[in-house]
């Protein structure tokens, strides 16, 4: 596996300037969330670095990539191709990148979608994706604020707001995020 620096150099060559700078702002926000909640930053810093690491092939042409790649396709990223990057993201950390740690590659492959019984590694990630300083939406000071308190409880919001635009946006709602929601509501209840 390479070390941080040659990945980050790696993924500068890789993917638009605007998508680096993205995935760097991303990384530095997890950073400062592993510190909030003490957790290990190694493995969280290498999943936030390269969580677009899928981006370096356009959503256009993501379906064909798949396909060609042999990566499975739901008929939410079939109709909604851009999600697809999190699954290519996946394939490009293990062959490009050299990562065989499956708590990392979950963090990749999540951080669009959410999912039920994911990581605090991947909370951070999704979480770090979301708020990070060139994000605006209505509520993100809010977000930010609440993902150094409690993970779950900005997971929740995260999910609110995404279901939100989604419907706004007359976008289709992957089952991972319905799941992902319905499960942090039952814990909140219980």
């Amino acid at each position: 596996m390479m070390n941080l620096e040659e990945m980050q150099a790696l993924l500068k060559e890789s993917i638009p300037p605007k998508r680096y700078k993205h995935s760097v702002h991303v990384y530095e926000t997890a950073l400062e969330l592993a510190k909030s909640h003490q957790l290990p930053q190694e493995k969280i810093a290498i999943a936030a670095l390269l969580h677009d690491c899928g981006r370096e092939v356009g959503s256009k042409e993501s379906v064909g990539k798949a396909q060609e790649l042999g990566l499975p396709i739901d008929w939410v990223e079939l109709n909604q191709p851009i999600l697809l990057h999190a699954k290519l993201g996946v394939y490009n950390a293990m062959h490009k990148y050299g990562i065989a740690d499956q708590e990392i590659l979950d963090g990749i492959l999540y951080h669009t979608t959410g999912m039920a019984g994911m990581t605090d590694l991947a909370k951070v990630v999704y979480l770090a994706d979301m708020i990070e300083p060139g994000r605006d939406f209505p509520g993100v000071e809010e977000l930010r604020k609440l993902a150094h308190k409690n993970l779950d409880q900005a997971m929740l919001m995260a999910y609110s707001n995404t279901i939100r635009y989604l419907l706004d946006g007359g976008l289709l709602i992957h089952p991972h995020c319905i799941e992902g929601y319905n499960e942090l509501i039952l814990a909140a209840k219980e």
